[in-house]
């Protein structure tokens, strides 16, 4: 085998005799190291002197054990050159499990569905009879038997601690499961082959003799077998003594009464646990990822009450074949046994809900090839499912098993001849989608922030504290972290943060979000309102040079985010009207809010620089908040019209008036006057200067006239600006220059 030639290799290991058939890793090979478990690629070395041409292998640095003391020996039987994975290898599963099938969470469960497919015998792991005796000196008490239905420990005393067999640390390896002695091992091996947890105590630490299945009291406090002091809520359900918690149940134990070297008396704990306080426990206290894992995520599933004796007997077995133990007794404490479930059906009910004919005898043999208890008489049958299996309760789920065995493929296929009904989607869909795609357009990069975020936000959106900016948010019960611990009732902190983070980078931003705020409602769900939140902020350059007619740099300013809102509205065919009323968190003189039957449609302008100074973002920061639902109520039919007729006439005009008065007064005052003729109006540019005096302004304006029925002569526009001009007189006290 191999170059047919002879190697030199050298090892310091003691156990190696003449003759003896070990495991060998030529140079190339891929091994672990035995000292930092790390894999790693075996090179030749020259070892006090000699060069060493690969490697003798131990368990560990085969990944098939811990023991790294001594080259593993091999069967005298194994053909010498044989490749190891053939010889040593086992074949290893992955099976993903759903939750409805608890009883396929260890192998015994799998392979009683192996046995109902192939037809063959289950091979059922051998048990020890429980003696009905209770133990002296160890007693089970249950405080809570809606947490805790089935509570059962058994004492074995004379244990020897040791490793357990090399087969059995293997497969526990190969299940992702680290071995630590035969006790240890032995538990967690029932686990993989009956899907039933259990937790071993050394007997000596427990005080008064007993174990308690009770709630945590206030303040109490464990430390878990991965050394970290817990504080535990109210609601956990532990596992004590007589004095102090021992364990957190069905998840992790503690270290007060772990298993050690010495322990010579153990007490076996199995028991049954009520799967959302598992669930809440494990999220209370954030131990998804920690080792007690594997048996918490079992418990938070709805294991069988039954399967505490099996799996009891199971472990006392190994522990006796593998430890010396002797069984003192078993305590079971089973409170409210339930009931087996009695499923009554009808064998010709099986072609209308399976789709296929299946014989009488066919579904009688297959329920009892699935352990199945069944009873026939004529046209009724009554099937009493195993022990272990609690998701059967129905007549359906009978014809779901018969199904499963007989073999889907049975089912006759055929192409669907019903009229396919057409998707329409909700018109908001359609009008959000506009506006995502206007947004866009105008040059804006869309960004996604998380929904939940640190409610320390919101007070960072103020700068007084008389501003209310939002609704107190909603609070998340168990966060994950502080950071995500409240559900958004505005955008516009994940938007400054998004800011705050890319400036850091860069020297201009132009984002936009599109996502529904969550507002608060006493006694009801939250309102959820679909959101756009704008802004600008740094450079206003092109994004590439040269792609429009900007030339050199400069900064946003209130014109660019007035500019994006009413581009939005005139794409959305919305009119931005309303009251007005102050806008919080933004500049007192360059923001404005508009309301609408109480509810804020739209919020634009600058930023607060106050605030734009808690975020670490520059004074002149410019925002825009839009409620997309009351623009989508408020938005315009289109309404088809030929082109017109005759021409349009244009006239640009320079409206004088005093510094405080607001171009929406300007503009509601020319369209009032212009009437129909009016087609569209707009601000040019806003000037101030020595030509019109201190405390004035000057907005420059285009009007756009035309009429329906006949061209505009020079005389009817004429006529259209003075009637403008008297009403800016009258109004605003304005003047045409």
């Amino acid at each position: 085998y191999g170059e047919g030639r002879t190697k030199t290799v050298v090892t310091g290991a003691t156990n190696l005799v003449e003759g003896a058939i070990v495991p060998y890793a030529d140079e190339g090979a891929e091994i672990i190291d035995g000292h930092t478990g790390e894999r790693t690629i075996l090179r030749g070395k020259p070892m006090r002197g000699i060069q060493s041409e690969g490697m003798v292998l131990s368990s560990k640095e085969l990944g098939l054990g811990e023991d790294h003391e001594g080259i593993r020996i091999l069967d005298r039987d194994l053909p010498v050159g044989a490749v190891l994975r053939e010889v040593l290898g086992e074949t290893i599963l992955a099976l993903e499990v759903q939750p409805n099938r608890p009883d396929c969470l260890g192998v015994v469960g799998i392979g009683r569905e192996v046995s109902a497919l192939l037809g063959t015998r289950l091979m059922e792991p051998a048990l020890d009879r429980l003696p009905e005796r209770a133990p002296k000196g160890l007693d089970v008490r249950i405080d809570d038997e809606v947490a805790c239905p089935r509570f059962a420990a058994a004492l074995l005393t004379g244990v020897r601690i040791g490793p357990s067999p090399t087969w059995m640390q293997e497969r526990l390896i190969a299940a992702g499961m680290r071995p630590i002695d035969n006790v240890v091992d032995i538990t967690n091996y029932v686990m993989l082959e009956l899907g039933q947890p259990l937790h071993a105590y050394d007997h000596r630490q427990l005080r008064d003799g007993v174990l308690v299945a009770r709630a945590a009291r206030r303040g109490e406090t464990i430390r878990t077998l991965d050394g970290i002091d817990r504080v535990l809520p109210e609601r956990t359900l532990v596992i004590a003594d007589g004095q102090r918690a021992l364990g957190i149940a069905g998840i992790l134990g503690g270290e007060d009464s772990e298993i050690r070297a010495d322990t010579t008396t153990v007490a076996l704990e199995c028991a049954s646990f009520e799967p959302r306080r598992i669930g809440r426990t494990t999220a209370d206290l954030n131990l998804h990822g920690s080792s007690g894992s594997a048996a918490a995520r079992r418990f938070a599933w709805e294991l069988s009450p039954e399967a505490v004796p099996l799996a009891l007997a199971r472990a006392c077995r190994l522990l006796r074949e593998h430890a010396g133990a002797q069984l003192e007794g078993v305590v079971d404490r089973y409170p409210q046994p339930r009931p087996r479930v009695n499923v009554r059906m009808h064998f010709s009910d099986m072609p209308r809900v399976l789709g296929i004919e299946v014989a009488p005898e066919e579904t009688l043999d297959i329920l009892r090839r699935l352990q199945f208890t069944v009873a026939a008489d004529g046209d009724t049958l009554i099937a009493t499912p195993p022990a272990v299996r609690t998701d059967i309760a129905i007549a359906e789920d009978i014809v779901e098993e018969v199904g499963r065995i007989a073999g889907y493929d049975r089912l006759p296929t055929r192409v669907p001849d019903g009229p396919l009904p057409l998707a329409e989607r909700h018109p908001f869909e359609d009008f959000r989608e506009r506006a995502r795609d206007a947004l866009v357009g105008f040059g804006l990069q869309e960004i996604v922030a998380y929904s939940l975020i640190d409610p320390a936000w919101l007070g960072m959106l103020k700068a007084d504290d008389g501003d209310c900016i939002a609704p107190e948010p909603l609070r998340v019960i168990n966060p994950t972290t502080v950071a995500q611990s409240a559900a958004r009732s505005t955008l516009r902190a994940s938007l400054l943060d998004t800011a705050r983070r890319n400036l850091r980078q860069r020297t201009s931003l132009a984002i936009f979000e599109i996502a529904p705020v969550y507002i608060p409602r006493r006694g009801d769900l939250p309102d959820e309102r679909t959101t756009i939140a704008i802004l600008l902020a740094g450079d206003a350059s092109p994004v590439k040079e040269g792609e429009t007619w900007l030339v050199g740099n400069r900064k946003w300013d209130v014109r660019d985010i007035h500019g994006i809102v009413q581009g939005l509205a005139d794409l959305l065919r919305v009119a931005t009207r309303g009251e007005e009323a102050p806008a919080p968190g933004m500049h007192p003189g360059r923001s404005l809010a508009l309301t609408d039957g109480g509810i804020t449609h739209l919020i634009w302008g600058q930023l607060d620089p106050r605030v734009a100074g808690m975020w670490e973002l520059p004074d002149e920061t410019f925002i825009a908040e839009i409620d997309l639902v009351s623009w989508h109520r408020a938005a315009q039919t289109v309404k088809i019209a030929p082109p017109p007729r005759y021409p349009a006439a244009r006239r640009d005009l320079a409206v004088v008036v005093g510094e405080t008065t607001r171009y929406a007064d300007v503009e509601a005052a020319i369209r009032s006057a212009a009437g129909r003729e009016l087609e569209s109006l707009g601000l040019l540019d806003v000037y101030r200067g020595a030509q019109i005096g201190e405390s004035r302004k000057s907005f420059a304006v285009r009007l756009v006239l035309r009429s329906p029925t006949t061209t505009l002569a020079d005389a009817d526009v004429d006529r259209v600006v003075r009637r403008i001009a008297g009403r800016l007189q009258h109004a605003v006290s304005a003047t045409i220059r």
